[in-house]
C-alpha cells in the first residue's frame, strides 16, 4: 500500500471513528423509538430501558462529540531568535529552506530539548496552511556540526517538500481526538468502578454484620468500561495505519536531507541525535540538578550551558562517539510514529556515495550569537519558579556542597538510630556503640530486608555486618569532609570522586574491617580521626 493510500485510509478511519460513535447513539435512539411503538404508550418498562440506553449513549456523546482539546494558544516556549540577533542561524535556515524548495519559517525559537521541528498554524485539520515556526534545541547546536545541523533542518523542511504535513495535520488531529475520547471513557469507567466498589464494600460489611457470607461480586466499571474497550480497539487499528504513514514520511524526509546535506552528514546527524538525548539526560541528572536538594544551582547560563563542557571533554566525547557508532538494533513498533533510528541510519548509508563527505565541520554552536545571554534567558523561561530561590555557585563548590549534603542524608538513618540508643549522632557516638557492645542493637534499628529481619543469631550478624561497615564509612567520610581533610573532586570526565588524604584509603579499609570484626577494635578508626575536629553530626 502506497503512502498516499495509507494516508487516505487514515483519514477515512478518522471519519469512521466518529461514525462508530454516531452509529451507537443512533442505534440506541432507534431502539427507544421501536420499543415505544411496540408498547403503544409510555410505561415503567419502557422508561427503564430508555434510562438504560441514555446511560450508554451519554458517555459516547460526551467523550467523542462534546469534549474539546485544551490548547494553550500562546507562544511556543523558548527564546526567540530574531534575524537581527541571530543572523548566522537565520542564514543557514534560509539556505536550507530555499534549497528544499519550501516556504521558510516566520520565526525561530531556541529550546532546551534535544529536538528540532517546524510547526505550522494550520486550519481545517491542516488543509489550509499558515505561519511556520522553527524550533531548534540548543543541545543540537552544542553537539552537531554545521553540516549535521543542515541535515536536521533539511529533514524537517523535507516533510513540507514531500507535502507530508498537510496529511500529517489530519492524522495528528485524529490521534489527539481519539486519545482524548478513549481517555475520557476510561476515566469515566474508573470513576464508575470506584463507585461500584464502594457500594459493594458497604453491602459486604452489612452481610458480615448479619453473620452472612459476603458476595464475591466484583466492580467492573459497567457500560463505560465496555465502551472504552470497544473504542480502544478501534484506536489501535487507527494508530497502526496512521503511524505507518508517519514512519514512511520519516524515511522520505531523510532522503531529502541526504540529497541536500549529503549522505555522510545526514547519517552522522541521525546517529548523534539519540546519543545527545542520552547525554542531555545524564548531564541534567548528574550535574545540573546535583545540588537542587541542597538549594544550589550552577552559575547563570550553565544549567543548560554546562552540557557544552561535558561534550567537549575528550573522554566524554570518545564515549559518545562509541555510542553513536554502536546504535542498538530495534524492532519497529507499529504504534510509533518514527522508525527505529538504526534502520533510518541503515537506509541513508545504503544510498550511493555522493562524494560530499561530512559537509561543514565547524561546530553549530558557533552560529549562536551571544550564547551566554541566550542560555540565561532559556533558564528564565523554562525552569520551574523554585529555581529562582536557589543559590548560584561555581561547579567545584556545587559538587562539594551537594555531595556532602547527600552523604549527610545517607547517614540520616544512623543518626536517628544513635539518638534512639541515647548516643550522640556522630561518628564517635557510633564508635562508642561498637565499643559498648551495642553494634548489633544499633543495626537492628536501621531499615532491613525481609530476609535480614527474619534472620537470628549468627546469621543475623552476618546480615548486619556489612550494614555496620557502610554506616561507619558514611559517618567517617562526613566527619573527614566537615573537618576539611577530604573533599569531592569535580570533573567533566567522571562522576564526582572523593579525595582522601594520601594513603588513607587503604588504612580506612583496614580500620573498618577491624571495627566490624567479631572482636571489634575501633582504635584504628579513632586514630584516623585524631586530626579531625569533632563534627556536628554523622
Amino acid at each position: 500500500m502506497s503512502t498516499s493510500t495509507r494516508a487516505l485510509t487514515a483519514v477515512v478511519m478518522l471519519a469512521g471513528f466518529y461514525l462508530l460513535a454516531l452509529g451507537i447513539v443512533v442505534g440506541l435512539i432507534v431502539l427507544d423509538i421501536g420499543l415505544y411503538q411496540a408498547a403503544g404508550h409510555v410505561n415503567p418498562g419502557v422508561l427503564k430501558i430508555w434510562a438504560l440506553t441514555a446511560l450508554v449513549a451519554y458517555p459516547v456523546v460526551r467523550a467523542v462529540f462534546l469534549t474539546r482539546s485544551r490548547e494553550d494558544g500562546g507562544e511556543l516556549p523558548g527564546v526567540p531568535a530574531d534575524r537581527e540577533q541571530q543572523p548566522a542561524i537565520w542564514a543557514v535556515v534560509d539556505r536550507v529552506a530555499e534549497r528544499t524548495g519550501v516556504r521558510g519559517p516566520a520565526g525561530i525559537r531556541l529550546v532546551p530539548d534535544v529536538n528540532a521541528g517546524v510547526l505550522e498554524e494550520t486550519r481545517l485539520l491542516g488543509l489550509l496552511p499558515g505561519k511556520r515556526h522553527l524550533v531548534i534545541g540548543t543541545p543540537l547546536l552544542m553537539g552537531l556540526t554545521e553540516g549535521e545541523l543542515e541535515a536536521v533542518l533539511a529533514h524537517e523542511f523535507g516533510h513540507y517538500s514531500n507535502q507530508d504535513v498537510r496529511l500529517a495535520g489530519i492524522t495528528v488531529a485524529g490521534r489527539t481526538a481519539i486519545l482524548r475520547a478513549v481517555g475520557d471513557l476510561h476515566q469515566s469507567a474508573d470513576a464508575h468502578k470506584a463507585e461500584e466498589a464502594a457500594k459493594l464494600q458497604a453491602k459486604a460489611e452489612k452481610r458480615i454484620a448479619k453473620g452472612r457470607k459476603p458476595s464475591e461480586e466484583k466492580a467492573t466499571g459497567g457500560v463505560d468500561r465496555v465502551l472504552a474497550k470497544l473504542f480502544t480497539l478501534y484506536a489501535k487499528l487507527y494508530f497502526r495505519v496512521s503511524e505507518s504513514v508517519s514512519r514512511r514520511q520519516e524515511y522520505a524526509a531523510d532522503l531529502v536531507a541526504a540529497r541536500l546535506a549529503g549522505r555522510e552528514a545526514t547519517a552522522s546527524a541521525l546517529r548523534k541525535v539519540p546519543v545527545l538525548d542520552a547525554a542531555q539526560g545524564f548531564y541534567l541528572n548528574g550535574y545540573a540538578t546535583l545540588g537542587w536538594g541542597a538549594g544550589l544551582l550552577p552559575p547563570p547560563g550553565q544549567f543548560y550551558g554546562g552540557l557544552a563542557h561535558l561534550l567537549s571533554d575528550p573522554k566524554r566525547r570518545q564515549e559518545l562517539a562509541d555510542l553513536a557508532l554502536g546504535l542498538p538494533e530495534h524492532e519497529p513498533d507499529p504504534y510509533d510514529s518514527h522508525p527505529p533510528i538504526d534502520r533510518r541510519v541503515a537506509a541513508v548509508e545504503a544510498l550511493p556515495d555522493d562524494g560530499r563527505g561530512a559537509g561543514a565541520t565547524g561546530p553549530a554552536f558557533a552560529l549562536l550569537h551571544d550564547a551566554e545571554r541566550v542560555l540565561v534567558e532559556l533558564e528564565v523561561v523554562s525552569l520551574v519558579p523554585e529555581a529562582a530561590g536557589k543559590q548560584r555557585v561555581e561547579w567545584p563548590e556545587l559538587v562539594r556542597t551537594a555531595m556532602l549534603a547527600h552523604a549527610r542524608e545517607a547517614a540520616g538513618p544512623a543518626c536517628r538510630a544513635l539518638t534512639g540508643l541515647g548516643l550522640p549522632p556522630t561518628v564517635h557516638g557510633l564508635l562508642d556503640a561498637v565499643d559498648g557492645g551495642r553494634a548489633w542493637e544499633f543495626t537492628d534499628l536501621l531499615p532491613k530486608s525481609e530476609q535480614a529481619a527474619a534472620a537470628t543469631g549468627r546469621a543475623a550478624r552476618e546480615f548486619a555486618r556489612p550494614v555496620l561497615r557502610e554506616e561507619l564509612g558514611h559517618a567517617f567520610v562526613v566527619a573527614l569532609v566537615e573537618s576539611g581533610l577530604a573533599s569531592w573532586e569535580f570533573s567533566w570526565s567522571r562522576s564526582a570522586e572523593l579525595r582522601l588524604p594520601e594513603g588513607m584509603a587503604d588504612a580506612l579499609d583496614r580500620a573498618l574491617d577491624s571495627a566490624c570484626a567479631d572482636r571489634p577494635d575501633t582504635a584504628p578508626l579513632r586514630a584516623l580521626l585524631a586530626g579531625a575536629a569533632e563534627p556536628a553530626s554523622a
